[in-house]
């Protein structure tokens, strides 16, 4: 045998092993995608519940605020009389207040 036969059967045993590394590499990659596969394909009918299930949850929120609204119109003219009797109160607090800070000022004065 001479040496290029020799290099030729390290040629061929180095594609050989070559051949089959790529060959494991490739099998390994594919059990991956199978894996990926398994794990997306129920994400569509997984993605239609969430979607149902967000909607009926906007729907019973949108109600929510619209029972909150209502009610706040309905307290409204309370607390617009509560701010009335709050500015009143006050109208008629602060001559009085005047009175005993001038009627303190005269005793301390003396």
């Amino acid at each position: 045998m001479t040496l290029t036969g020799i290099g030729v059967i390290f040629i061929g045993v180095a594609f050989l092993v070559l051949a089959i590394y790529l060959a494991w590499t490739l099998n390994n990659l594919a059990n991956i995608l199978r894996g990926i596969e398994k794990t997306v394909e129920p994400l569509p009918d997984q993605l239609d519940d969430i979607f149902r299930e967000t909607g009926s949850l906007i729907n019973h929120t949108n109600d929510t605020l619209s029972d909150v609204n209502e009610k706040l119109r309905t307290l409204s003219p309370l607390f617009y009389m509560l701010g009335d009797v709050g500015e009143m109160s006050r109208k008629l607090t602060t001559p009085l207040a005047k009175f005993n800070v001038s009627r303190k000022k005269k005793t301390e004065d003396k």
